[in-house]
Protein backbone atom coordinates (compact mmCIF):
# COMPACT_ATOMS: atom_id res chain seq x y z
CA UNK A 1 0.00 0.00 0.00
CA UNK A 2 1.06 3.62 -0.58
CA UNK A 3 2.81 4.84 2.55
CA UNK A 4 0.90 8.11 2.77
CA UNK A 5 -2.59 6.70 2.80
CA UNK A 6 -2.39 3.14 4.16
CA UNK A 7 -4.15 2.49 7.45
CA UNK A 8 -0.94 1.34 9.14
CA UNK A 9 0.91 4.49 8.17
CA UNK A 10 -1.98 6.73 9.22
CA UNK A 11 -1.93 5.06 12.60
CA UNK A 12 1.83 5.59 12.83
CA UNK A 13 1.41 9.25 11.93
CA UNK A 14 -1.15 9.69 14.66
CA UNK A 15 1.19 8.07 17.18
CA UNK A 16 4.05 10.34 16.13
CA UNK A 17 1.87 13.42 16.47
CA UNK A 18 0.86 12.39 19.98
CA UNK A 19 4.27 11.32 21.24
CA UNK A 20 6.55 14.02 19.92
CA UNK A 21 4.92 17.47 20.18
CA UNK A 22 7.43 18.64 22.77
CA UNK A 23 10.37 17.62 20.60
CA UNK A 24 9.27 19.44 17.51
CA UNK A 25 6.74 22.17 18.04
CA UNK A 26 6.27 23.50 21.54
CA UNK A 27 7.84 26.87 22.08
CA UNK A 28 9.26 27.07 18.55
CA UNK A 29 9.20 30.47 16.92
CA UNK A 30 7.71 30.54 13.42
CA UNK A 31 9.94 32.06 10.79
CA UNK A 32 13.20 30.99 12.39
CA UNK A 33 15.38 28.18 11.14
CA UNK A 34 18.55 26.32 11.90
CA UNK A 35 21.44 25.16 9.77
CA UNK A 36 22.50 21.59 10.64
CA UNK A 37 26.12 22.63 10.19
CA UNK A 38 25.77 25.68 12.45
CA UNK A 39 26.54 29.33 11.74
CA UNK A 40 23.29 30.18 9.91
CA UNK A 41 22.55 29.64 6.24
CA UNK A 42 25.10 30.26 3.48
CA UNK A 43 24.42 32.48 0.43
CA UNK A 44 23.16 30.69 -2.67
CA UNK A 45 23.89 31.40 -6.31
CA UNK A 46 21.20 33.49 -8.07
CA UNK A 47 18.47 31.34 -9.58
CA UNK A 48 19.11 28.35 -7.32
CA UNK A 49 16.10 26.09 -7.07
CA UNK A 50 14.84 25.14 -3.62
CA UNK A 51 13.24 21.94 -2.35
CA UNK A 52 10.99 22.08 0.71
CA UNK A 53 9.79 19.01 2.62
CA UNK A 54 7.09 19.04 5.29
CA UNK A 55 7.26 16.39 7.99
CA UNK A 56 5.22 14.94 10.86
CA UNK A 57 7.07 17.02 13.48
CA UNK A 58 5.55 20.35 12.45
CA UNK A 59 8.65 21.43 10.54
CA UNK A 60 9.85 22.21 7.01
CA UNK A 61 13.30 21.25 5.72
CA UNK A 62 14.77 23.58 3.10
CA UNK A 63 17.30 22.29 0.55
CA UNK A 64 19.23 23.99 -2.22
CA UNK A 65 19.48 22.17 -5.58
CA UNK A 66 22.74 21.79 -7.45
CA UNK A 67 21.72 22.97 -10.95
CA UNK A 68 23.98 20.48 -12.72
CA UNK A 69 23.64 17.29 -10.69
CA UNK A 70 20.33 17.83 -8.88
CA UNK A 71 21.98 16.98 -5.53
CA UNK A 72 20.38 18.47 -2.41
CA UNK A 73 22.04 20.40 0.41
CA UNK A 74 20.09 20.96 3.63
CA UNK A 75 20.25 24.68 4.37
CA UNK A 76 17.73 25.04 7.21
CA UNK A 77 14.81 23.65 9.19
CA UNK A 78 11.81 25.85 9.98
CA UNK A 79 8.82 25.26 12.31
CA UNK A 80 5.40 25.98 10.85
CA UNK A 81 4.35 27.84 14.01
CA UNK A 82 4.51 27.65 17.78
CA UNK A 83 1.74 25.05 17.70
CA UNK A 84 2.32 21.46 18.76
CA UNK A 85 3.90 19.15 16.21
CA UNK A 86 1.77 17.93 13.35
CA UNK A 87 1.75 16.74 9.75
CA UNK A 88 2.83 19.53 7.38
CA UNK A 89 1.43 20.05 3.87
CA UNK A 90 2.84 22.54 1.35
CA UNK A 91 1.96 24.72 -1.64
CA UNK A 92 3.84 27.57 -3.32
CA UNK A 93 3.08 30.92 -4.91
CA UNK A 94 3.56 30.64 -8.69
CA UNK A 95 6.31 33.29 -8.54
CA UNK A 96 8.32 31.23 -6.05
CA UNK A 97 8.38 34.11 -3.57
CA UNK A 98 6.09 32.55 -0.97
CA UNK A 99 5.45 29.14 0.56
CA UNK A 100 2.19 28.13 2.23
CA UNK A 101 2.02 25.42 4.88
CA UNK A 102 -0.67 23.72 6.89
CA UNK A 103 -0.27 21.65 10.03
CA UNK A 104 -2.42 19.24 11.99
CA UNK A 105 -0.84 20.55 15.20
CA UNK A 106 -2.93 22.56 17.67
CA UNK A 107 -2.26 25.55 19.90
CA UNK A 108 -1.26 28.06 17.22
CA UNK A 109 -1.72 29.05 13.57
CA UNK A 110 -2.19 25.99 11.34
CA UNK A 111 -2.40 27.72 7.94
CA UNK A 112 0.79 29.74 7.59
CA UNK A 113 2.37 31.86 4.84
CA UNK A 114 6.15 32.28 4.53
CA UNK A 115 8.26 34.54 2.38
CA UNK A 116 11.15 32.72 0.70
CA UNK A 117 14.64 34.21 0.76
CA UNK A 118 16.08 33.35 -2.65
CA UNK A 119 19.61 34.10 -1.45
CA UNK A 120 19.54 31.57 1.41
CA UNK A 121 16.49 29.31 1.16
CA UNK A 122 15.30 30.63 4.53
CA UNK A 123 11.60 30.98 5.40
CA UNK A 124 10.06 33.88 7.33
CA UNK A 125 6.47 33.62 8.55
CA UNK A 126 4.30 36.62 7.67
CA UNK A 127 2.03 38.33 10.18
CA UNK A 128 -1.35 37.40 8.70
CA UNK A 129 -1.87 33.68 9.24
CA UNK A 130 -4.89 31.59 10.16
CA UNK A 131 -5.92 29.20 12.92
CA UNK A 132 -8.64 26.77 11.90
CA UNK A 133 -10.73 25.00 14.50
CA UNK A 134 -9.90 21.66 12.87
CA UNK A 135 -6.67 19.98 11.78
CA UNK A 136 -5.63 21.52 8.45
CA UNK A 137 -4.67 19.18 5.61
CA UNK A 138 -3.68 19.61 1.99
CA UNK A 139 -3.45 23.04 0.41
CA UNK A 140 -3.55 24.37 -3.16
CA UNK A 141 -2.90 27.84 -4.63
CA UNK A 142 -4.44 29.19 -7.82
CA UNK A 143 -2.15 29.87 -10.82
CA UNK A 144 -2.12 33.65 -10.24
CA UNK A 145 -1.42 33.39 -6.51
CA UNK A 146 -4.61 35.18 -5.44
CA UNK A 147 -6.21 32.43 -3.35
CA UNK A 148 -5.33 29.39 -1.26
CA UNK A 149 -7.68 26.49 -0.60
CA UNK A 150 -7.37 24.05 2.31
CA UNK A 151 -9.09 20.77 3.14
CA UNK A 152 -9.10 19.15 6.60
CA UNK A 153 -6.69 16.32 7.27
CA UNK A 154 -8.81 13.12 7.03
CA UNK A 155 -6.83 11.38 9.78
CA UNK A 156 -7.48 14.04 12.41
CA UNK A 157 -10.68 15.73 11.17
CA UNK A 158 -13.67 13.78 9.86
CA UNK A 159 -15.11 16.85 8.14
CA UNK A 160 -16.52 17.21 4.61
CA UNK A 161 -15.33 20.80 4.21
CA UNK A 162 -13.13 23.12 2.16
CA UNK A 163 -11.76 26.54 3.25
CA UNK A 164 -10.83 29.42 0.94
CA UNK A 165 -8.44 32.31 1.65
CA UNK A 166 -7.39 35.45 -0.16
CA UNK A 167 -3.65 36.15 -0.46
CA UNK A 168 -2.30 39.66 0.01
CA UNK A 169 -0.31 40.43 -3.17
CA UNK A 170 2.34 42.35 -1.23
CA UNK A 171 2.76 40.56 2.10
CA UNK A 172 1.44 37.11 1.04
CA UNK A 173 -0.67 37.10 4.22
CA UNK A 174 -3.87 35.04 4.34
CA UNK A 175 -7.43 36.21 5.03
CA UNK A 176 -10.35 33.79 5.12
CA UNK A 177 -13.01 34.35 2.47
CA UNK A 178 -16.63 34.99 3.39
CA UNK A 179 -18.99 32.15 4.29
CA UNK A 180 -16.32 29.51 4.91
CA UNK A 181 -16.10 26.55 4.97
CA UNK A 182 -18.03 25.25 2.00
CA UNK A 183 -19.39 21.73 1.85
CA UNK A 184 -17.73 18.82 0.03
CA UNK A 185 -19.82 15.67 -0.72
CA UNK A 186 -17.56 13.54 1.49
CA UNK A 187 -14.39 13.69 3.58
CA UNK A 188 -11.81 15.12 1.16
CA UNK A 189 -8.50 13.46 0.24
CA UNK A 190 -6.85 15.92 -2.15
CA UNK A 191 -7.53 19.06 -4.19
CA UNK A 192 -6.18 20.92 -7.20
CA UNK A 193 -6.82 24.10 -9.19
CA UNK A 194 -6.83 23.89 -12.99
CA UNK A 195 -4.23 25.97 -14.91
CA UNK A 196 -6.83 28.51 -16.04
CA UNK A 197 -7.87 29.14 -12.44
CA UNK A 198 -11.52 28.61 -13.34
CA UNK A 199 -12.12 25.33 -11.50
CA UNK A 200 -11.18 23.52 -8.29
CA UNK A 201 -11.46 19.74 -8.06
CA UNK A 202 -11.57 17.64 -4.89
CA UNK A 203 -11.34 13.89 -4.38
CA UNK A 204 -13.35 12.58 -1.44
CA UNK A 205 -14.43 9.39 0.31
CA UNK A 206 -17.71 8.31 -1.22
CA UNK A 207 -19.32 5.77 -3.51
CA UNK A 208 -16.92 3.87 -5.76
CA UNK A 209 -16.67 5.48 -9.19
CA UNK A 210 -18.25 8.73 -7.95
CA UNK A 211 -15.64 10.47 -5.80
CA UNK A 212 -14.64 13.67 -7.64
CA UNK A 213 -16.32 17.01 -6.90
CA UNK A 214 -15.92 20.14 -9.02
CA UNK A 215 -16.28 23.79 -8.07
CA UNK A 216 -16.32 26.82 -10.34
CA UNK A 217 -14.10 29.65 -9.09
CA UNK A 218 -14.82 33.36 -9.26
CA UNK A 219 -11.49 34.81 -10.50
CA UNK A 220 -12.17 38.14 -8.78
CA UNK A 221 -13.19 36.96 -5.33
CA UNK A 222 -11.87 33.40 -5.23
CA UNK A 223 -15.23 32.15 -4.00
CA UNK A 224 -16.21 28.64 -5.07
CA UNK A 225 -19.57 27.35 -6.26
CA UNK A 226 -20.36 23.63 -6.42
CA UNK A 227 -20.84 22.48 -10.02
CA UNK A 228 -23.77 20.23 -9.16
CA UNK A 229 -23.47 16.47 -9.38
CA UNK A 230 -20.14 14.77 -8.82
CA UNK A 231 -18.15 13.33 -11.71
CA UNK A 232 -18.10 9.66 -12.61
CA UNK A 233 -14.75 7.93 -12.28
CA UNK A 234 -15.67 4.58 -13.78
CA UNK A 235 -13.55 1.68 -12.55
CA UNK A 236 -11.95 3.64 -9.72
CA UNK A 237 -12.46 3.49 -5.96
CA UNK A 238 -11.04 5.53 -3.08
CA UNK A 239 -9.85 8.42 -5.24
CA UNK A 240 -6.78 10.06 -3.70
CA UNK A 241 -4.24 12.28 -5.48
CA UNK A 242 -5.59 14.57 -8.21
CA UNK A 243 -3.76 16.88 -10.64
CA UNK A 244 -4.52 18.68 -13.91
CA UNK A 245 -2.11 18.52 -16.85
CA UNK A 246 -0.34 21.85 -17.57
CA UNK A 247 -2.29 22.34 -20.80
CA UNK A 248 -5.58 21.94 -18.90
CA UNK A 249 -6.79 19.07 -21.09
CA UNK A 250 -6.82 16.20 -18.60
CA UNK A 251 -7.32 15.43 -14.92
CA UNK A 252 -5.29 12.57 -13.42
CA UNK A 253 -6.68 10.69 -10.40
CA UNK A 254 -5.08 7.90 -8.35
CA UNK A 255 -7.52 5.23 -7.16
CA UNK A 256 -6.12 3.55 -4.06
CA UNK A 257 -8.59 0.71 -3.57
CA UNK A 258 -8.57 -0.44 -7.22
CA UNK A 259 -4.82 -0.02 -7.90
CA UNK A 260 -5.28 2.12 -10.99
CA UNK A 261 -5.08 5.66 -12.34
CA UNK A 262 -7.94 7.44 -14.06
CA UNK A 263 -7.65 10.06 -16.80
CA UNK A 264 -10.58 12.38 -17.39
CA UNK A 265 -10.87 15.01 -20.11
CA UNK A 266 -11.63 18.55 -18.89
CA UNK A 267 -14.11 20.69 -20.78
CA UNK A 268 -12.57 24.14 -20.34
CA UNK A 269 -15.91 25.90 -20.95
CA UNK A 270 -17.96 23.99 -18.40
CA UNK A 271 -15.41 22.28 -16.16
CA UNK A 272 -17.14 18.93 -16.73
CA UNK A 273 -14.90 15.85 -16.47
CA UNK A 274 -15.35 12.78 -18.67
CA UNK A 275 -13.47 9.47 -18.59
CA UNK A 276 -11.16 9.03 -21.59
CA UNK A 277 -11.05 5.84 -23.62
CA UNK A 278 -9.04 3.15 -21.84
CA UNK A 279 -9.31 4.71 -18.39
CA UNK A 280 -8.49 3.62 -15.72
CA UNK A 281 -4.91 2.46 -16.27
CA UNK A 282 -3.20 -0.16 -14.09
CA UNK A 283 -0.79 1.11 -11.40
CA UNK A 284 1.24 -0.30 -8.54
CA UNK A 285 -0.41 -1.09 -5.22
CA UNK A 286 -2.27 1.58 -3.28
CA UNK A 287 -1.63 4.65 -5.46
CA UNK A 288 -1.84 7.99 -3.68
CA UNK A 289 -0.08 11.28 -4.51
CA UNK A 290 0.21 12.38 -8.15
CA UNK A 291 2.68 14.68 -9.93
CA UNK A 292 2.90 15.81 -13.56
CA UNK A 293 6.04 17.26 -15.12
CA UNK A 294 5.91 20.91 -16.34
CA UNK A 295 6.02 19.77 -19.95
CA UNK A 296 2.86 17.72 -19.43
CA UNK A 297 4.35 14.54 -20.86
CA UNK A 298 5.09 12.51 -17.70
CA UNK A 299 2.72 11.38 -14.94
CA UNK A 300 4.20 10.07 -11.68
CA UNK A 301 2.14 8.29 -9.01
CA UNK A 302 3.30 7.22 -5.55
CA UNK A 303 2.54 3.52 -5.05
CA UNK A 304 4.94 2.64 -2.27
CA UNK A 305 7.53 3.08 -4.99
CA UNK A 306 6.52 4.87 -8.18
CA UNK A 307 4.33 4.19 -11.18
CA UNK A 308 5.46 6.41 -14.06
CA UNK A 309 3.68 6.96 -17.38
CA UNK A 310 3.95 9.05 -20.50
CA UNK A 311 0.67 10.65 -21.52
CA UNK A 312 -0.25 10.58 -25.18
CA UNK A 313 -3.01 11.55 -27.55
CA UNK A 314 -6.46 11.29 -26.02
CA UNK A 315 -4.99 11.09 -22.51
CA UNK A 316 -3.78 7.50 -22.87
CA UNK A 317 -1.17 6.52 -20.27
CA UNK A 318 1.76 4.30 -21.27
CA UNK A 319 3.81 2.78 -18.40
CA UNK A 320 7.53 3.57 -18.27
CA UNK A 321 9.65 0.49 -17.60
CA UNK A 322 12.69 0.25 -15.36
CA UNK A 323 11.60 2.73 -12.66
CA UNK A 324 13.58 2.36 -9.39
CA UNK A 325 11.41 1.05 -6.55
CA UNK A 326 13.75 0.89 -3.55
CA UNK A 327 11.91 3.51 -1.49
CA UNK A 328 8.55 4.15 0.22
CA UNK A 329 7.14 7.21 -1.53
CA UNK A 330 5.01 9.71 0.39
CA UNK A 331 5.03 12.63 -2.08
CA UNK A 332 6.49 13.55 -5.49
CA UNK A 333 7.63 16.80 -7.09
CA UNK A 334 9.20 17.73 -10.44
CA UNK A 335 11.41 20.81 -10.59
CA UNK A 336 10.37 23.81 -12.75
CA UNK A 337 13.23 23.17 -15.20
CA UNK A 338 11.82 19.67 -15.91
CA UNK A 339 15.20 18.09 -15.14
CA UNK A 340 14.78 16.47 -11.72
CA UNK A 341 12.24 14.47 -9.71
CA UNK A 342 12.22 14.39 -5.91
CA UNK A 343 10.39 11.81 -3.81
CA UNK A 344 9.93 12.16 -0.06
CA UNK A 345 10.36 8.73 1.52
CA UNK A 346 9.39 7.00 4.71
CA UNK A 347 11.12 6.90 7.17
CA UNK A 348 13.12 10.15 6.72
CA UNK A 349 14.78 10.96 3.41
CA UNK A 350 14.37 12.38 -0.09
CA UNK A 351 15.28 10.44 -3.23
CA UNK A 352 16.36 12.44 -6.27
CA UNK A 353 16.30 11.40 -9.94
CA UNK A 354 17.30 12.93 -13.24
CA UNK A 355 14.26 12.97 -15.52
CA UNK A 356 14.05 12.41 -19.23
CA UNK A 357 10.93 14.51 -19.99
CA UNK A 358 10.48 12.86 -23.39
CA UNK A 359 10.54 9.25 -22.18
CA UNK A 360 9.81 9.48 -18.43
CA UNK A 361 13.00 7.54 -17.61
CA UNK A 362 14.48 8.21 -14.16
CA UNK A 363 18.17 7.97 -13.22
CA UNK A 364 19.19 8.21 -9.53
CA UNK A 365 21.12 11.36 -8.64
CA UNK A 366 24.57 10.78 -7.12
CA UNK A 367 24.37 10.93 -3.33
CA UNK A 368 20.66 10.12 -3.26
CA UNK A 369 18.80 9.55 -0.98
CA UNK A 370 19.32 12.75 1.02
CA UNK A 371 18.54 12.62 4.76
CA UNK A 372 15.95 14.82 6.44
CA UNK A 373 16.50 16.54 9.76
CA UNK A 374 13.75 14.87 11.75
CA UNK A 375 10.24 13.50 11.32
CA UNK A 376 8.68 11.28 8.70
CA UNK A 377 8.27 13.27 5.45
CA UNK A 378 5.03 14.28 3.81
CA UNK A 379 4.75 16.90 1.06
CA UNK A 380 7.75 17.76 -1.09
CA UNK A 381 7.74 20.81 -3.37
CA UNK A 382 10.29 22.48 -5.68
CA UNK A 383 10.36 26.21 -6.44
CA UNK A 384 12.56 28.61 -8.37
CA UNK A 385 12.49 31.99 -6.56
Amino acid sequence: MNQEYSKSTLALAAMIALLFPVLAGCGASSGTGSNPNGGGVSPLAPGTELVFVGDTFGEIDSFSVDPNSGALNLVGTFPVSNASAGTVRLAADPSGTALYATSTGGGGPNVVAFTVAASTGALTAVAANQTLSIAAGKIAVDPKGKNAYVIPDPLFANAAELFGFSIDPTTHGLTMLANQPITVPGVPHDLTVDPSGAFVYVTFQGTAGDEIAGFSRDPSTGLLTAMGSTFANTGGDSAQGIRVTPNGDFVIVANQATNNVSVLSLNISSGVLTDVTGSPFVSGNGPGPVAIDPGGNVVLVATGGLSVYTIGAGGVLTPVAGIPQSFNAASIAVDPSDKFVYVSNIPSEVSGFKLSPSTGALTPIAGSPFPLSGGAPRDVIVIKP
